[in-house]
């Protein structure tokens, strides 16, 4: 009976909201395994969504590949968030996860893989290798776009600084040497003796994670490299120029994470077993690893060994170490690891540290990258081009109504809004001459806020469903962690950014736009709101039917499209031009009602020549 009438529930969602309708094909909770492959006896951790009621129980399955499942109830949190972590992972293969809330909900499933391997030396050293291979190509390509500026002592200036990077980008593969000789050590000692496994799991495991995220975030490195190569124009190549050097600290530091948590970690374990007072020579920070750095890492980063909050790599090797039990830290066996690190850990240390008064490699291209990007800001663009830029926020408010009901209420059954935020820089040549000059540019940052509200169960939408009973659930929106700061960089690593290019003309006192297609834009699997429920009514028997769904959100392309009105024509901004600086300063309203929804968007717009003081 429950699944005909599971059946005709889902009649009734298609029914309602044509085109706009939730899926109701969705699992009546949402489920996410980190890592999805993992050593043995390593820890998964297992989040998702669901709306939790008395007497509705959420119920986690793992199924391993051979023996019976483990079954564990969850608890949601306020917001509707769960959590749970499964240790049981000593036997290889694949394990399968089932969460389901309620009886009669629809299961959510996904899957992880435990194998024997520790860590995979040669493919992790060659995917760092490969990353420092990439910065360095990136450089010399940079410096070609350079050379073929026209001649100025500007431009000679930029040629000589980027010479310096690229001669010194060009050494950065050999540095994954290094990260070779302390990954074969460790993995020496776990041979050794088998029994250190529960203090150096957690290193091996760590590691794997760091050369997951680093080969995706190389996938983002050079999409944005190839297309940042596309514009060809002289004032396009400088600013591009400028951005792909930002970006080179980024990459440098993608590549030094297992540096530095290999150090970290292992600096940490001799400090766990210091006579007293020692542990500030051994520890990071002390005379032992005096030189090693601050890892990059997001403030709020979170491991999926237990979601610590981070704040670099350095931090995440102290905070694991802390997590190992004094039962094993007073076994011989990570005594052992102990003295065997001391033996090879201050030569890695100086690699990465300081040596003899001068900075270690990862650190001096860091410092190049950024003299050199402020360099072409100031001398080389200046010499050349000049540009249009500064501040804009738009907010789109989006309605939905259902039809008109017999009373003749049309009642709004979902609604969000989006506010984004970032600059646009519109650039054209010195050179230009004639009434009419040719602008390029582009409109970039990211999303700074989400809301979102439903109300699915009001009139014929899926009021049948409950006549008669109550229904519960939680609306939640996408987080905006986006500082909208724009660039490659921010395109990199938030799910949020974008990136749009803009072409135009300036004449007669006004500047007249057009809008390219998005070079990056949300991701659409991020930006969904979510709603889980509970229906206890005559239609479901007056048992608890719980479900989820998901609605989209526009993505910033169309945004800037709709609250600019582009689709009535290219906009119009007027330039205020004064003695020192021309401005434009313009606010957009726009209204753009349909079937049974409105659009309201505003936009607030300021670009200055030269830029806008803050």
């Amino acid at each position: 009976m429950m699944r005909y009438l599971i059946i005709a529930i889902a009649c009734v969602f298609a029914r309602a909201l044509a085109a706009q309708e939730p899926d109701t094909s969705d699992a009546s909770v949402t489920l996410s395994v980190a890592p999805q492959e993992l050593a043995k006896n390593g820890t998964v951790t297992i989040t998702g969504l669901a709306y939790s009621q008395p007497g509705v129980h959420i119920s986690m399955s793992v199924t391993p590949p051979s023996g019976e499942a483990t079954v564990v109830d969850l608890t949601a949190n306020a917001s509707g968030r769960y959590t749970s972590t499964f240790v049981k992972t000593s036997t290889e293969g694949e394990y399968k996860v089932s969460v389901q809330a309620g009886k009669q909900g629809a299961p959510a499933r996904s899957t992880f893989t435990v194998r024997s391997y520790i860590v995979d030396i040669d493919e992790d050293v060659a995917d760092n290798k490969a990353l420092l291979e990439v910065s360095a190509s990136f450089v010399s390509a940079v410096k070609k776009g350079v050379d073929n500026m026209p001649d100025s002592p500007a431009r000679t200036g930029m040629e000589s600084q980027l010479s310096s990077l690229d001669e010194e980008t060009q050494k950065l593969p050999d540095q994954s040497a290094k990260l070779t000789q302390a990954l074969a050590n460790v993995k020496q000692m776990m041979t050794e003796r088998p029994d250190a496994a529960p203090a150096l799991q957690p290193f091996f495991d760590h590691l794997a994670q760091l050369d997951e995220r680093a080969k995706q975030e190389r996938k983002d490195i050079d999409k944005q490299i190839a297309e940042s190569e596309k514009s060809l124009a002289a004032c396009d190549v400088i600013d591009h120029a400028t951005e792909g050097i930002k970006a080179v600290p980024q990459m440098i530091a993608i590549a030094k994470r297992p540096f530095d948590f290999a150090v970290a970690f292992i600096t940490n374990m001799a400090a766990s077993v210091a006579p007293p007072g020692a542990e500030g020579s051994i520890g990071a920070g002390g005379k032992l690893a005096s030189g090693l750095p601050k890892a990059a890492g997001s403030p709020k980063e979170a491991l999926a060994e237990g979601d610590i909050e981070l704040g670099s790599e350095t931090e995440v090797a102290e905070r694991l170490v802390d997590r190992i039990p004094e039962s094993v830290r007073s076994t011989a066996a990570y005594k052992f690891v102990v003295a065997e690190s001391k033996s090879f850990l201050p030569s890695i240390v100086d690699g990465l540290g300081e040596r003899n008064g001068s900075l270690h490699l990862f650190t001096q291209v860091t410092k190049l990258a950024g003299d050199i990007a402020a360099y072409a800001n100031e001398q080389l663009f200046a010499q050349y081009c000049e540009k249009f830029e500064g501040p804009f926020t738009a907010v789109m408010e989006a309605h939905f109504y259902s039809k008109p009901q017999p009373d003749g209420r049309s009642p709004e059954w979902w609604s969000y809004t989006t506010t984004i935020a970032g600059k646009m820089v519109l650039r054209y040549p010195k050179s230009a001459t004639g009434k009419a000059v040719a602008l390029s540019g582009q409109i970039e940052g990211g999303a700074t806020r989400f809301t979102y509200k439903e109300n699915v169960f009001d009139g014929d939408l899926f009021g049948k469903m409950m006549k008669g009973g109550v229904v519960e659930r939680v609306d939640i929106p996408p987080a905006a962690t986006d500082d909208a700061s724009g660039g490659m960089v921010n395109a990199m690593t938030s799910p949020t950014a974008f990136y749009i290019p803009l072409t135009g003309q300036f004449a007669n006192g006004a500047i007249t736009l057009t809008l390219g297609d998005a070079r990056t834009d949300f991701n659409e699997s991020y930006t969904k709101a979510h709603t889980a429920y509970v229906v206890t009514a005559p239609s479901t028997v007056m048992l608890p039917v719980m479900g989820h769904f998901t609605l989209p959100y526009k993505d910033a392309h169309w945004i800037v499209y709709s609250a600019m009105d582009f689709k009535d024509g290219a906009p119009v901004l007027t330039v205020a031009s004064g003695t020192k600086a021309m401005k434009v300063d313009r606010t957009f309203d726009t209204r753009h009602p349909g079937a049974q929804n409105l659009g309201h968007y505003t936009m607030h717009l300021t670009l200055c020549n030269p830029g806008c003081s803050k």
